[in-house]
């Protein structure tokens, strides 16, 4: 099954389950990121991505460069191991690494979550790439997908049991759009996937087609 048929899946049973308050609540907020123009004032092709401390699942400080150890790297920003969404697209990078890194490519997971619960991340989904720590969310900041809860979603996720304060260790209540960057050795922005409907992702076999026929000739 596709990402894209998981995600299909997904998204219908929510939409049959979860009440239409809800539901409201949640797609007026993907609705605000689109009028407050992220996609267009975040990094885009040709722009280069701060190079920042990251932490891994043992607390370790390291830069993002540490980890461009081939000639491209993936950076997947996801929302964090409570989302469904990017359990799904996490694991299918996953399946997919192999075919990834024959091409000179890898890939990380970077979220906000604290180590501890990167680290459950990793566990549940089988995961063998890096998923990182962004503390405070400053890397995902200087890139342009950051926005704020709004106090209706705030709400809504703290009935449903979720802390940010623990999954974040602060009081910023902020998330990323789940995007995925890949840059090459010089940091450079090469490719960008940008969506502000969190239950939208790219396809990874799609990225993986991409990068094949069209960048990598071209940057290599």
């Amino acid at each position: 099954m596709t990402l894209q048929e998981q995600l299909k899946q997904m998204r219908n049973a929510t939409m049959e389950r979860m009440p239409q308050s809800i539901i409201k609540v949640f797609t007026n907020s993907i609705d605000n990121i689109r009028k407050n123009h992220l996609k267009e004032n975040a990094h885009q092709v040709g722009d280069n991505v701060t190079d920042m401390s990251l932490q891994n699942i043992n607390g370790d400080h390291l830069l993002l460069s540490d980890f461009i150890k081939k000639e491209f790297l993936i950076l997947n920003f996801y929302r964090g191991g409570w989302c469904p969404y990017c359990n799904m697209e996490l694991r299918e990078y996953e399946n997919l690494r192999k075919s990834f890194n024959a091409l000179g490519v890898d890939i990380v997971g970077i979220s906000a979550e604290i180590p501890e619960l990167a680290n459950q991340t990793i566990t549940k989904n089988a995961l063998s790439f890096p998923v990182l720590t962004d503390i405070d969310a400053k890397l995902m900041k200087a890139t342009g997908i950051i926005f704020k809860l709004d106090e209706a979603s705030k709400k809504e996720f703290q009935n449903f049991g979720m802390d940010f304060t623990k999954i974040h260790g602060n009081n910023n209540f902020e998330l990323p759009v789940p995007a995925v960057y890949v840059i090459d050795k010089k940091m450079e922005v090469v490719f960008v996937h940008f969506e502000e409907d969190y239950m939208t992702r790219l396809e990874p076999m799609e990225l993986l087609n991409i990068l094949k026929t069209n960048i990598i000739p071209e940057k290599l």
